[in-house]
């Protein structure tokens, strides 16, 4: 009997983090079918960590019922050889964060159409996770909670898709978010989430803000020189006239960012469609008509840097097929339950394996697991977390800084270079062939941390930020 044709062939790996990478492979179907897509795979050392494997798979499922044009897709979810992955939608473009860092690098200005444009597409596709509802028209209440630049991809055709609903929760879930943790990136948390208050879609509406102010601005919001000092200065939310740093801002314009960016949530737009539908007002009301055609040509500069940076690493290529056949020697998936795919040709074999039946993961994971204990570099390392601070004391957030403002764009996804082990500790850059994944730097799939802060670090202040 012939073997099955292999269900997924990878072809390169693309962005690597503390807690997962992701790979851009090709999908095989029937009479040469095929499709690019990024497989995300959590990182071996971590795949018997219950609670961790938990969340991985919650952001599976989660993004498994976001169907919109500015919301990345997820296809499939499994596990090889005692791993898991996520095959999602593959993004040919740049990371938000990647097309900033390239207009500081070359003393460029965001034009505030632009800027506004990719703002409303955000909004566009918050708006729609948030407002999503089950098939019994319940509200899933869904809040993305990590709002970030890396989280925000731009197609080179100019579209603007969100990542990483990983930390996202749906009051549906067996495991519910609590007060008291907080959970996202620190220089783009709302107040009450950097106080570890109960959050709602409004926050992701802070986040928005906090974005659109530093699009406009070419400079951070929220930054200190500790983690700790960034948090403290979110929760305070002081936040500057962006006239005073470009005077040429319209006051219909600064009106409506402050609002998105008012302290108290009720002072706020109350939702993202409340946000998006004011932007594009304004967007009427600014001198230049912009498109879809415009943010392409913001991609374009960061695509080309790429593409010199790739080709000086392709001697490594034959490194990726020896790591993805040592790591991936089957692929398990959990969307049907019949299949056993055989070997396939290609730069960089991945051997997928039979097919279990669907499964609710949670159920089976108690989710009761300690990540606090156990491997202990793996977890302290990644961006944004508390908990790991109140291990380790003011050193071990200083030894785990968010990334430097100036840092250089990454030859393939959203970080700056994918460590040669797991253990090593990540380094988080520019752009890249965006999938769907770009939280996987920073805390995407699991970075919890406490929002009560402990009494030594209360009393332990940092240095004043920059």
């Amino acid at each position: 009997m012939a073997q099955q044709q292999q269900r997924y062939r990878v072809l390169d790996r693309i962005a690597a983090g503390g807690m997962a990478e992701v790979f851009r492979a090709e999908s095989a179907g029937l009479e040469g079918f095929k499709k690019t897509v990024a497989i995300k795979r959590v990182l071996p050392h971590l795949s018997e960590k219950k609670q961790f494997i938990g969340m991985f798979l919650d952001e599976a499922r989660l993004s498994a019922h976001l169907s919109h044009s500015n919301c990345v897709q997820v296809f499939d979810i499994g596990r090889g050889d005692n791993t898991y992955f996520i095959v999602m939608e593959y993004v040919d473009g740049s990371d938000l964060k990647g097309i900033i860092e390239h207009l500081r690098e070359t003393n460029g200005v965001m034009p505030l159409e632009e800027a506004c444009l990719i703002c409303v597409r955000i909004c566009e596709g918050l708006a729609y996770a948030h407002e999503l509802r089950d098939s019994s028209g319940r509200s899933l209440n869904i809040v993305h909670r990590d709002m970030s630049p890396p989280n925000v991809l731009l197609t080179r055709h100019g579209e603007v898709k969100i990542v990483d609903f990983g930390l996202a929760k749906a009051n549906s879930q067996l495991e519910h978010s609590e007060p008291g943790i907080i959970k996202g990136k620190f220089s783009y948390l709302s107040p009450e989430a950097a106080q570890g208050k109960e959050v709602d879609a409004r926050t992701d509406v802070f986040a928005v803000g906090i974005i659109l102010w530093e699009l406009l601005a070419g400079r951070r919001l929220f930054q200190g020189e500790t983690d700790l000092e960034t948090v403290r200065q979110v929760q305070k939310a002081a936040v500057p006239d962006i006239r005073q740093l470009r005077p040429e801002v319209p006051d219909f314009l600064a009106s409506v960012l402050a609002r998105a960016l008012a302290a108290d949530p009720n002072q706020r737009y109350q939702s993202a469609r409340e946000l998006g539908h004011d932007l594009n007002q304004v967007l009427f009301r600014l001198p230049r008509a912009v498109s879809s055609f415009d943010l392409a040509r913001l991609v374009v500069p960061v695509q080309r840097q790429r593409a010199t940076e790739t080709a000086r690493k392709a001697t490594a290529g034959s490194l990726i097929g020896s790591l993805i056949d040592e790591a991936l020697f089957e692929f398990t998936s959990l969307q049907d339950g019949e299949q056993q795919s055989g070997p396939s040709q290609g730069s960089a074999p991945l051997n997928l394996g039979s097919f279990d039946a669907p499964k609710d993961w949670s159920t089976d994971l108690g989710l009761g697991a300690d990540l606090s204990t156990g491997d202990q570099a793996a977890y302290r390392y990644e961006p944004g977390n508390l908990a790991a601070l109140e291990e380790g004391g003011l050193a071990a957030l200083e030894e785990g800084p968010e990334s430097a403002p100036g840092s250089a764009p990454a030859p393939s996804h959203v970080s700056d270079g994918p460590p040669e082990l797991p253990e090593e500790r990540p380094r988080r850059g520019g752009l890249i062939a965006l999938l769907v994944v770009l939280a996987l730097l920073g805390g995407a799939t699991g970075a919890y941390f406490a929002g009560a802060l402990p009494a030594p670090l209360q009393n332990a202040l940092p240095r004043k930020g920059n």
